[in-house]
């Protein structure tokens, strides 16, 4: 089986690592500079290179390397659902991936099957003349039981995209603050509510959560009541632009986590740069079995199937903000 493999074209370089669960390791335009934060870190020891560390989130955590990770069928803490034990952020994202060219380097069908009765399909599309990636994706119910889940996309972007002072438009809405991320370099709350993105401290000082900080800091956020689904991110300094759009029925909300050389612990130990925008099914990251408490996990009818779509563009990037991202990969200034 192959490792990775790379859609291509004259504007865009996009990698995935089907033995990793499909996550996507590049994003790079015609320069080569990749969007996406990816390390090369020979440590922590992968859990799959060595032995587990005698916990499902630190084996997750060894592994992790940035990239895009797809949340599936659950997203957050580790539980048990109808007698089965689901691990930190899904199985799908650690899986081992099925990969079917439609178009050799521009149109590939990715497929896994979930520890529940399901099977995830993902179709990447480039065309020829834009930076623009096009997802498709599908899950199928392959039992006669209706069945829960989470569902969730986890890109981590990087510098020089992501550095600081680069700015993050969306459509606003509320936002949560996580109650359970805490420490010395978190800013927020815990558990505060907000609007975005002008926001309160814990200290009481403002922020603008539309601009990347400076290190050491750490934030967990959950945003809700988006109008519509898409984001940017852009750094004028070097020109560069990332904007995604999204089926908003199906993500109807979007996490923020910022890691930017403020966790110490496994695996950062103060090294990473990230500011990661993902589109969710629910909040907050407590997994499937809470969510099904809740009452804001999504249900899959028995044999039956739902799709949707997400669309990331690459853009040169200046001081105008973005006002819309369409499904085509159309930028509104």
């Amino acid at each position: 089986m192959m490792n990775t493999i790379t859609l291509h074209n004259a504007h865009l370089d996009v990698v995935v690592d089907l033995e990793h669960g499909a996550e996507i390791t590049h994003i790079a335009n015609a320069q080569g500079v990749n969007m996406l934060y990816y390390a090369d870190w020979q440590s922590p020891v992968r859990a799959s290179r060595s032995t587990s560390y005698g916990n499902g989130v630190y084996d997750w955590l060894s592994e992790y390397r940035g990239g895009w990770q797809e949340l599936f069928p659950n997203a957050g803490n580790p539980c048990e659902v109808m007698g089965t034990p689901l691990p930190f952020h899904g199985e799908v994202s650690r899986a081992q991936w099925q990969a079917e060219w439609k178009t050799p380097g521009l149109d590939v069908v990715l497929s896994t099957g979930a520890r529940l009765p399901i099977v995830l399909e993902r179709r990447m599309r480039l065309i020829p003349d834009r930076a623009v990636l096009f997802i498709e994706e599908t899950i199928r119910n392959e039992s006669d039981l209706e069945l829960p889940y989470l569902w969730g996309h986890h890109p981590a972007w990087g510098p020089p995209l992501a550095a600081q002072g680069a700015r993050i438009d969306l459509p606003g809405g509320k936002l949560t603050v996580d109650s359970g991320l805490d420490g010395p370099t978190v800013d927020l709350q815990p558990g505060s509510s907000h609007s975005w993105p002008q926001v309160s401290d814990r200290k009481g000082n403002s922020v603008d959560l539309s601009v990347v900080p400076a290190a050491p800091l750490q934030r967990l956020c959950y945003l809700q009541g988006l109008s519509a689904g898409w984001y940017a991110l852009r750094n004028p300094a070097d020109s560069l632009g990332v904007a995604m759009a999204w089926d908003v029925k199906t993500f109807p909300h979007l996490w923020m986590w910022q890691e930017i050389g403020g966790g110490q612990g496994m695996p950062w130990y103060g090294r990473a740069e990230i500011t990661a925008l993902e589109p969710a099914t629910q909040f907050p990251s407590h997994g499937l079995a809470e969510a099904i408490k809740a009452g804001t996990a999504h249900t899959l009818a028995p044999r039956a199937e739902a799709s949707t779509w997400l669309t990331v563009a690459l853009f040169a990037a200046d001081e105008r903000p973005v006002q819309g991202v369409s499904a085509d990969g159309a930028i509104t200034f």
